[in-house]
C-alpha cells in the first residue's frame, strides 16, 4: 500500500477542496507536515481512518461535526452540503481511490448527517477503472482495521505499547498478521457445533433421560465458560492497568530525593519476595506431585502386612502354591479315565475321590495374583517412609518461604509507612496512592486466581459429562452417526488450538528477533528488548549476571515502540513473498503516518527517532509542530524528506500574543497562523524547494 494523494471537501476544519500529494520515491521517502498545535494535524491524521474505515479517534472531540463550521453557518436552510474524503493509492499492481463521503441537507444550526458512503475504485495495468462491490470488505483484506492502528498512529498513544495492558492490542495484531480471526471464530463456535449435535441424540428409557440431562448440564457450563472468560479478559486489563500504574508510580517516587533510598530498599526487598515466592510455589508444586503419586502409601499402614501375612498363612496350609490345578482335574473328569489308566465311571468311588481333590485345587490366575500382590507389597513400608520423609521435607521448606514471604511483606510494610510519613506532601499523596493500587491489584488478582479455578472446574466436568454422552448406548446409525460426528469437532477443536498456539508463538519470535535487532540499531542505551510470551513489550538491563528490568523513559519507549511498528511492516513485507502461505493473512507494503512523534524528548532521542523513522517503511509522513521538529531532528531528516507541508492556521482572533506567524522552511517563509483572518480554520501550503 503506498499513499499517492489524499483529498479532503469540507472536512472539519478544512474548508473547500484541499489536496496533499505524498514522496513516493526510496531515497525521499518522507513527507514531513508542519502544523502548530491544535492546528489539524490530528484531524489530518483522523482523515486516514475515516476515509478507510470510518472511525475517529476517541481524542477527536465533537465527533458528529464533520462538516467545516464556517460552512456549514455560511450555508441556508435546505441547503445541500457535501463532506468527504478520498484516499488514493497504489497496492499490487493497482490503483484504488477510497473516497467516503456525506450529502446532507441542513434544517438547521446542528449538523444532523446522515450515515457516510464508502465507494472504492481500482484501476489494474489496462487502464480500465471499476468500481468495486463491497468496499469495506476490500479495504479490510489491504490493510485490517485491527493493525492499520500500528501504521496510522498518534506518536504519543504508539508509546502506550510499552505498557502492560497492552499486551492484547499486540496479540490482536499478531494474529491478523496470520490470518487467525477466522480460525479463532471457529474454535469458538466448535463448541457450540458439538452440543447441537447432542441435542439431536435420542435413546430410550433411561438412556433417554440421562442424554437430555447431561446435555442440559453441558450446555450451562459452556455458557458459564463463555461468561467467565469474558470477566477473565476483563480483570486481565485491570490487572495490566494496574500494574502500569504501580509502576508509574514507583519510578516516581525512584526520582525524589527524600524517597530515593527508601524506594531502593522497597526494590530490593521485592526482588527478594518475588525470589522466595517462586522457590515457595516450586515447593507447593511438588508437594503437590508427591500426594498425586503417592499419597495413598499415607492411608496404608497395616494393609502390606496383612497382605504378607495372608500369604503366609495360605502358604503354610498348602494352598499356595496349590498342589493341583482345577483345569487338570476336570480335563480328566470330562474323558472319565484318571492318569493311571483307571475309569472314572459315574457314581464310583474313584470319580468321588477325583471330586473332592476339585474342590481343593486353585485356578492359576488366583494363585498368580497372590504371588503378585505379595511381591507388590514387600516395598510398601519402604516407599511409605520415603514418601512421608520427603513430604515433612516438602512442608518444612514451604513453611520456612512462608514466613520469609511473611517476613518480607512486613518489611515492606515498614518502608510503606516511613515513606508515607516524610515531609513532602507529593511523596506522602503517591505512596498513599500506590498503596491503595497495590491492594486493587492484590484484590483483583485473587478474583482471577477463582476464575481460572472455576474455569478448570467447568472443563473437568464438561469432559466427564461428555464422556458419559459418549458411552451412552445407541441402538440406531442415525445416533452412532451423530456421536462420530461430536467425536470428529472435539478432535478437530484440539488440534486447532494445537495450530493457534504454534503459529502465535511462532510469529512472536520472530518479532521478537526483529525488534531485538531494530531497537539494539537505533538506542542510544544497551539494553535488550523483548516481546514477551504474554505479548508485552519489555526490555531489561543486564549487570554482569543479572538481568534487571531498564528504566522506562520516553526516549527508549518511543525507539521499541517505534522498533514493533517496524518489526510489524517487515513481517507484512515478507508474508507478501510467500505464495502458499498457511493461512489467508497480510501482506504487502505500508506506509506510517504518525502524529506527534517527537513530542518532549530531548535531542539525543529526538535526533536517533528521526533517524530511524525513514527506515521504518517505504513510506513515511510526519505530522509535527515546527518547535518539536526544528533543528536536530529537521535536520537529520532533510535528506530522506521529498515532500514538505505547512499548515496554515487561520483565527479571526487578532490579539493573540506571541503567536508565531511565520515558519521558515529551507530558507523561505510560510504562513504558519493567520491573525484576524475572515475565518476560522486550515489549508495546506505546499513547500517549494
Amino acid at each position: 500500500m503506498k499513499l499517492i494523494s489524499i483529498d479532503l471537501e469540507n472536512f472539519r476544519p478544512y474548508g473547500g477542496r484541499q489536496r496533499l500529494s505524498f514522496a513516493q520515491e526510496p531515497g525521499h521517502n518522507v513527507t514531513l507536515v508542519y502544523g502548530t498545535n491544535g492546528g489539524g494535524k490530528t484531524t489530518l491524521l483522523n482523515a486516514f481512518t475515516w476515509a478507510l474505515y470510518g472511525t475517529l479517534s476517541s481524542d477527536v472531540e465533537q465527533q458528529e461535526r464533520l462538516v467545516t463550521n464556517r460552512v456549514w453557518q455560511a450555508a441556508g436552510i435546505g441547503s445541500r452540503l457535501v463532506v468527504s474524503v478520498a484516499v488514493e493509492f497504489e497496492h499490487e499492481g493497482y490503483t484504488y481511490i477510497a473516497r467516503r463521503h456525506i450529502t446532507a441537507e441542513k434544517q438547521n444550526s446542528e449538523q444532523r448527517l446522515p450515515k457516510p458512503q464508502l465507494t472504492l475504485q481500482a484501476c489494474g495495468s489496462d487502464g480500465i477503472t471499476k468500481e468495486l462491490k463491497s468496499a469495506q470488505g476490500h479495504i479490510d483484506k489491504i490493510l485490517p482495521e485491527r493493525l492499520s492502528r500500528f501504521f496510522f498512529v498518534n506518536g504519543e498513544r504508539i508509546e502506550q505499547l510499552v505498557r502492560k495492558e497492552a499486551y492484547k492490542e499486540i496479540q490482536h495484531a499478531i494474529k491478523t498478521l496470520l490470518g487467525l480471526e477466522q480460525l479463532e471464530r471457529t474454535l469458538k463456535h466448535l463448541p457450540a457445533a458439538a452440543q447441537k449435535l447432542r441435542q439431536q441424540l435420542k435413546s430410550e428409557g433411561a438412556d433417554a433421560e440421562l442424554a437430555e440431562k447431561l446435555t442440559r448440564e453441558i450446555g450451562d457450563a459452556i455458557k458459564e465458560v463463555d461468561e467467565k472468560k469474558q470477566d477473565k479478559e476483563t480483570l486481565n486489563g485491570e490487572v495490566q492497568h494496574l500494574k502500569d500504574e504501580i509502576q508509574t508510580l514507583t519510578d516516581r517516587l525512584r526520582s525524589l530525593d527524600g524517597a530515593k533510598q527508601l524506594q531502593q530498599e522497597r526494590d530490593r526487598l521485592e526482588k527478594d519476595r518475588e525470589r522466595v515466592l517462586g522457590s515457595l510455589h516450586r515447593h507447593e508444586e511438588e508437594r503437590a506431585r508427591l500426594l498425586a503419586e503417592s499419597g495413598y502409601l499415607a492411608f496404608l499402614p497395616d494393609l502390606p502386612g496383612q497382605i504378607i501375612d495372608a500369604c503366609d498363612e495360605l502358604r503354610e496350609r498348602g494352598e499356595l502354591p496349590a498342589p493341583l490345578k482345577k483345569t487338570f482335574i476336570e480335563d480328566l473328569l470330562s474323558k472319565g479315565n484318571c492318569i493311571c489308566g483307571s475309569r472314572l465311571a459315574e457314581g464310583s468311588a474313584e470319580r468321588a475321590s477325583l471330586e473332592t481333590w476339585r474342590a481343593r485345587a486353585g485356578l492359576a490366575e488366583v494363585e498368580g495374583a497372590w504371588n503378585q500382590l505379595r511381591g507388590a507389597v514387600g516395598g510398601f513400608e519402604e516407599r511409605r517412609a520415603s514418601m512421608l520423609t520427603a513430604l515433612a521435607t516438602a512442608d518444612s521448606a514451604i513453611g520456612d518461604a512462608a514466613n520469609e514471604v511473611r517476613s518480607l511483606a512486613e518489611k515492606l510494610n515498614e518502608v510503606s509507612v516511613e515513606l508515607s510519613k516524610l515531609p513532602q506532601e507529593n511523596i506522602d499523596s503517591i505512596e498513599a496512592n500506590r498503596r491503595s493500587m497495590t491492594e486493587k491489584l492484590s484484590a483483583t488478582s485473587q478474583k482471577l486466581g477463582s476464575i481460572e479455578e472455576r474455569l478448570s472446574l467447568l472443563a473437568a466436568q464438561c469432559k466427564q459429562k461428555e464422556d458419559q454422552v459418549e458411552k451412552l448406548q445407541v441402538k440406531d446409525e442415525n445416533n452412532q452417526r451423530i456421536q462420530r460426528r461430536i467425536a470428529v469437532i472435539k478432535e478437530t477443536e484440539l488440534a486447532l488450538k494445537q495450530i493457534l498456539d504454534l503459529l502465535s508463538d511462532g510469529i512472536r519470535q520472530r518479532l521478537d528477533t526483529r525488534i531485538s535487532i531494530l531497537f539494539k540499531q537505533a538506542s542510544l542505551k544497551n539494553y535488550e528488548p523483548e516481546l514477551t510470551p504474554d505479548f508485552q513489550l519489555e526490555y531489561w538491563e543486564r549487570l554482569g549476571h543479572e538481568v534487571l528490568p531498564a528504566p522506562k523513559s520516553t526516549g527508549e519507549n518511543m525507539l521499541l515502540s517505534l522498533s514493533f511498528v517496524a518489526a510489524i511492516a517487515q513481517e507484512c513485507r515478507e508474508a507478501a513473498m510467500n505464495k502458499n502461505p498457511f493461512f489467508g493473512g497480510v501482506g504487502g507494503e505500508y506506509p506510517v503516518v504518525m502524529d506527534a512523534v517527537f513530542g518532549n524528548l530531548d535531542d539525543d532521542y529526538r535526533r536517533q527517532v528521526a533517524r530511524f523513522l525513514p527506515e521504518l517503511t517505504p513510506q513515511v509522513v510526519v505530522l509535527s509542530s515546527k518547535a518539536q521538529a526544528e533543528g536536530v531532528a529537521e535536520d537529520s531528516l532533510r535528506s530522506r524528506t521529498g515532500k514538505q507541508y505547512i499548515i496554515t492556521t487561520h483565527t479571526t482572533k487578532d490579539d493573540l500574543v506571541d503567536a508565531t506567524e511565520k515558519i521558515s522552511v529551507n530558507g523561505r517563509d510560510y504562513p504558519y497562523q493567520v491573525l484576524g483572518s475572515s475565518f476560522d480554520g486550515a489549508e495546506f501550503t505546499e513547500v517549494t524547494s
